[in-house]
Formats: C-alpha cells, sequence, structure tokens
C-alpha cells in the first residue's frame, strides 16, 4: 500500500493545495471579482432597463404616429374643405367686386354717352340755327327792298321813341 497511500497523499496534498489556493483567491481576489460581477450585473441589468424602456417610448411613439396617419386622410379632407371654400369665397368677393366694377363703368359710360349726346345736339342746334340765320338773311336781302328797309327803320324809331 505504500504504492496506493502515496498516491491517496498525493490526491489529499493536492486537494489541501487547491483548498488554500481557492481560499486564498477567495480572501484577496473574492472582493474585487465579486464587486466586478456585480457591477457587470448592474451594467447589463441597467441597459436591459434602458432597452426596455426606449422599447417602451419607441411603441408609444409609434401608436401616436399611427394614430396621426389614421387621422391624416380625415385632416387632408378637412383642408381641402377648407381651401375649397376659402377659394370659393374668393371667387364670390372678386365676381362682387367686378360686378360693381361693370356697374360703375355702365354708369359712366351712360354719363358719358349723355355728356356727348348733349353737346353733339347743341352743336347740331347751333349749325341749324346758323344755317336758318344764313338763309333768313339771304332771304331777306332779296326780298326786302329800299323802301321796306326804310319802313322798318321808321317803325323802330318810333317803338322807341314811345318808350321814352
Amino acid at each position: 500500500m505504500t504504492g496506493g497511500s502515496e498516491s491517496v497523499l498525493s490526491w489529499v496534498f493536492k486537494f489541501v493545495n487547491f483548498a488554500v489556493l481557492l481560499g486564498v483567491l477567495i480572501k484577496y481576489g473574492g472582493k474585487p471579482l465579486k464587486d466586478y460581477f456585480i457591477n457587470k450585473h448592474k451594467a447589463v441589468k441597467d441597459k436591459i432597463e434602458e432597452a426596455e424602456r426606449m422599447l417602451k417610448e419607441a411603441q408609444e411613439l409609434k401608436a401616436t404616429y399611427e394614430s396621426k396617419l389614421g387621422n391624416l386622410d380625415k385632416e387632408i379632407e378637412a383642408f381641402k374643405k377648407t381651401i375649397l371654400e376659402d377659394a370659393e369665397n374668393e371667387k364670390k368677393k372678386i365676381m362682387a367686386e367686378a360686378m360693381g366694377l361693370v356697374s360703375k363703368l355702365k354708369e359712366q359710360a351712360a354719363f358719358t354717352y349723355a355728356q356727348e349726346a348733349k353737346e353733339v345736339s347743341g352743336k347740331i342746334k347751333e349749325e341749324v340755327v346758323r344755317l336758318t340765320m344764313e338763309q333768313a338773311e339771304k332771304l331777306v336781302k332779296e326780298r326786302l327792298t329800299k323802301e321796306d328797309h326804310n319802313k322798318m327803320v321808321e317803325e323802330f324809331i318810333e317803338k322807341m321813341g314811345s318808350l321814352n
């Protein structure tokens, strides 16, 4: 058994050596190693919590944007309706202004026409009077004799004398 006891003793020695080494490692390296693993665990846990928080925020944003996209068609329709109503109101306003302008232009044209008609009518009357006077003068010169002229002058003088 000497051969066998040596091998058991060798194993016991190795085991004790291992236990001493493990004890030394635990005593001097346990706390830093423990702190390292705790910090690593905490960092991983924090990263997981941050990822979960970001995932939750992303899901909330997704829901918000999906809601907005769902309402986008309605908003576009409402915007189109508003734009069309504004355009129609602007069209009515422009048409009303144009009709007012047309009315003013018609009034101004009628006034101008009346003024020009009066002016032309006055010129025609003047021309008729002038031509009538020329014709009357011509007739008087042709038909009035010297005796008729003298008689008219005497009648005029008598009338003037009776007025005084």
